[in-house]
């Protein structure tokens, strides 16, 4: 009986595109976004230049920085003229060198800094433009000091392993896949079900109501799998690098599929339409993928939040997929993420049972 049950769960799940959609493309998308964006590249600034010296050491500034790949140089004669640009929104960056350089570079005369104008809406890039700027300021004012450097560097090269941003991302997008597929596509069901009197139905029948619950739980923790295995090939094809055994991702996402369900049959409990199981559902899902780390560290998050997001299913989840993803740990080098998935487990499991209702 479980398995004819199962068979005819799984017959289900495929017929409906609308899971098949959250479970399977919903998160591709996010993968191939992310996938199709070097987040690991600083973004190409263009800088204009307006060079009032004209001498020997703004020549060599201005060289120096054309050697710098993300920066886009071009040059104005006229100061008031890019001031201008800049404050009617045509130029994001001018760099003003003054008159005299040469002598202010050697000391024999003060006057006016190199001056930097931006756009204050660019606060990431002006922070990355203003550090290459001032290191290339250093450079020239001690090659016009005659100054001699005293340290010698020696270069080695040493093979490790190059974490891209998106490999950061992939076991994020995997974790939040399964979330989102669990918690609305078994509330969803059950709501359906609710709505059609299928649940009144079955307590009329011989069958019995655990065998009906597993078969639904089976059914989906397949699909998660066959989730897992796509999620994880896009990804390496979009150029995602796995350094670890996947073997491990498999069980993770197992137990983590039974905290989500389990979260899943709770919103179905108190869900009496598919709108109002979809809502709750990304009501419960959505903040989890924001504050748990699928898309950003959680290092970025204040003081009080990260303590609290610790805790929920998402992280555990995340800190163990990316352990033994990218760093290549085995799975009992996280006990502490285990044991705190299995207490989700056995607490969602609780809850579930006292909340559900077939009526």
């Amino acid at each position: 009986m479980l398995l004819t049950l199962f068979i005819a769960n799984i017959k289900m799940l495929y017929r409906d595109r609308q899971a098949l959609f959250w479970a399977l493309v919903f998160p591709l998308i996010f993968l191939v976004v992310f996938g199709l964006v070097d987040f690991d590249q600083p973004p190409t600034v263009e800088l204009t230049v307006v060079d009032l010296a004209d001498d020997e050491v703004s020549g060599s500034f201005v060289e120096s920085l054309e050697q710098i790949g993300f920066l886009t140089l071009t040059r104005e004669d006229d100061e008031d003229t890019a001031r201008q640009a800049l404050v009617d929104g045509d130029l994001e960056f001018v760099l003003i060198i003054p008159e005299r350089l040469a002598q202010q570079a050697t000391g024999a005369e003060e006057g006016p800094p190199i001056t930097l104008l931006f756009d204050e809406t660019q606060v990431l890039t002006k922070s990355i433009v203003q550090s290459v700027l001032q290191r290339s300021i250093d450079q020239i004012s001690l090659a016009a000091l005659g100054a001699r450097s005293v340290l010698a560097l020696e270069a080695r090269g040493v093979a490790a392993r190059n974490i891209s941003f998106f490999d950061f991302l992939l076991p994020g997008i995997l974790g939040f896949g399964v979330m989102i597929f669990s918690i609305t596509g078994i509330a969803s069901v059950i709501a359906v079900y609710r709505q059609q009197k299928i649940l009144k139905r079955i307590q009329a029948t011989p069958l019995k109501v655990r065998t009906f619950f597993t078969a639904q739980v089976l059914a989906y923790l397949v699909l998660a799998l066959v989730q897992t295995v796509i999620i994880l090939t896009v990804g390496v094809l979009l150029g995602a690098n796995i350094y670890g055994n996947v073997v491990w991702v498999f069980p993770l996402v197992v137990l983590a599929n039974l905290i989500f369900l389990n979260i899943g049959f709770i919103v179905g409990a108190f869900s009496k339409t598919v709108g109002a199981a979809s809502g709750l559902g990304n009501v419960i899902a959505m903040p989890m993928m924001f504050l748990s780390g699928a898309f950003f560290p959680t290092d970025s998050l204040p003081g009080p939040v990260g303590a609290v997001v610790q805790y929920l299913p998402l992280t555990p989840l995340l800190i163990a997929l990316r352990g033994v993803m990218l760093e290549a740990n085995p799975l009992w080098d996280y006990p502490a993420e285990l044991g705190l998935l299995l207490l989700w487990v056995a607490v969602s499991s609780v809850v579930a049972i006292r909340t559900f209702r077939f009526e």
